[in-house]
C-alpha cells in the first residue's frame, strides 16, 4: 500500500507541476480594442490592473444632414448636445466598477464589469469572454400629468413613483483579435426600463456587433451596429450605428465619431429613436479616455 501511495503522489505531483509549467507557458493576447468602450457599445477589456483608474468623456452634438444647416449649425455643435463622464476602479486584475453620468435625463449608472476568459496566443482559448451588469437611475423632473393618465391596463391611476426612474443593463461580451490589424467582438444585450410609454416595451434585447481596424500603429477605424430583435421601435425601425476614427497612445484614447444617436447609455440607447440616416442625418461626437495604472504593492520580506 505504502509504495502504491508513493507512486500515485509522484505522478499527481507531475501533473500538478506540468499543469502550472503550462499555465505559465501560456500567452494571453492583449490590446484587442484599445478602451473599454468601442464608441457607444462596450469592449472585452476592463481597466487591467488591481487598484487602477480609467476615466472617460462621451460627447454627442445635435443631428445634422447633408444640407445647409449643416453650416448654420456648424456640424451640429450649435444644437443640444448630451454628454456623460465615467470613472473607473478596479478592485482586482480584470475586473473594475463603473460611475457614470449623463446629461439627458439626468442619469446615472453604476455597474460591474468583469474578464472571465482571456484569449491565448495558442488559441487554447480561441476567445475573450466579459460580462457585465449595470443600474440607471434618472434624476431628471417628470413632466407634470393630468388626473386622466392611467397605466397600460387602462383602470389604474398613474403615480409616478421613485421605481420608474431605474433601468437595468446586461450583457456578455465575446470578442477575438484575428490579426494584429482586426479585431472583432459579439455581445447579448438586454436592457430593461421600469417605465416605458404606452404600448412600448419594457424589455429590449439586441446584438451590438463591433470591429476595430488598424491603420497605422495609432490609429484604427472603429465600427459599431446593434440589431434590435425585441422591443423595437414602433413604424420606421432604425437600427444603431456608429463609425469613427481612434487614435490611441499609452494611457490616452481619442475618437471621432458619427453615431445615429446622441444617447450613450445603453438603457436609452437602444430604445430610442435613431436620426434618419439613410438620409444623411448622423450626430458627430467624440471620446476621450484615460487609463492611470498604479504599480502593484511590492511583496512583503
Amino acid at each position: 500500500m505504502r509504495t502504491t501511495f508513493t507512486r500515485g503522489s509522484l505522478v499527481t505531483a507531475a501533473l500538478a507541476c506540468t499543469a502550472v509549467h503550462a499555465q505559465e507557458e501560456m500567452e494571453y493576447v492583449s490590446n484587442t480594442f484599445a478602451n473599454t468602450t468601442l464608441i457607444n457599445t462596450q469592449t472585452i477589456e476592463t481597466v487591467p490592473r488591481k487598484r487602477s483608474f480609467g476615466f472617460m468623456i462621451q460627447h454627442r452634438f445635435g443631428a445634422v444632414g447633408p444640407d445647409e444647416q449643416a453650416w448654420k449649425q456648424f456640424a451640429g455643435l450649435d444644437l443640444p448636445a448630451n454628454i456623460r463622464f465615467s470613472f473607473q476602479w478596479a478592485p482586482f486584475n480584470h475586473m473594475h466598477l463603473e460611475v457614470g453620468r449623463s446629461k439627458n435625463g439626468k442619469t446615472w449608472d453604476l455597474g460591474a464589469k468583469w474578464r472571465v476568459l482571456r484569449q491565448t496566443e495558442g488559441n487554447e482559448h480561441a476567445v475573450s469572454l466579459t460580462v457585465l451588469g449595470n443600474v440607471a437611475l434618472m434624476t431628471d423632473d417628470f413632466p407634470p400629468v393630468g388626473d386622466n393618465l392611467y397605466f397600460g391596463d387602462g383602470t389604474t391611476p398613474f403615480v409616478y413613483r421613485f421605481e420608474h426612474r431605474l433601468s437595468y443593463n446586461a450583457q456578455a461580451i465575446i470578442g477575438r483579435r484575428f490579426t494584429r490589424w482586426l479585431a472583432v467582438e459579439m455581445a447579448p444585450v438586454l436592457t430593461y426600463r421600469n417605465l416605458v410609454p404606452v404600448n412600448g416595451s419594457n424589455l429590449t434585447a439586441a446584438v451590438a456587433m463591433g470591429a476595430r481596424i488598424r491603420t497605422t500603429v495609432k490609429g484604427s477605424v472603429i465600427v459599431e451596429c446593434a440589431p434590435i430583435l425585441v422591443g423595437r421601435q414602433e413604424g420606421d425601425h432604425r437600427e444603431p450605428l456608429a463609425i469613427g476614427y481612434e487614435v490611441a497612445t499609452l494611457g490616452h484614447v481619442f475618437q471621432i465619431v458619427l453615431c445615429s444617436s446622441a444617447e450613450i447609455v445603453e438603457q436609452r440607447l437602444y430604445p430610442s429613436p435613431m436620426a434618419p440616416y439613410e438620409d444623411g442625418y448622423l450626430h458627430l461626437g467624440f471620446n476621450i479616455a484615460r487609463t492611470l495604472l498604479v504599480k502593484p504593492k511590492a511583496p512583503k520580506p
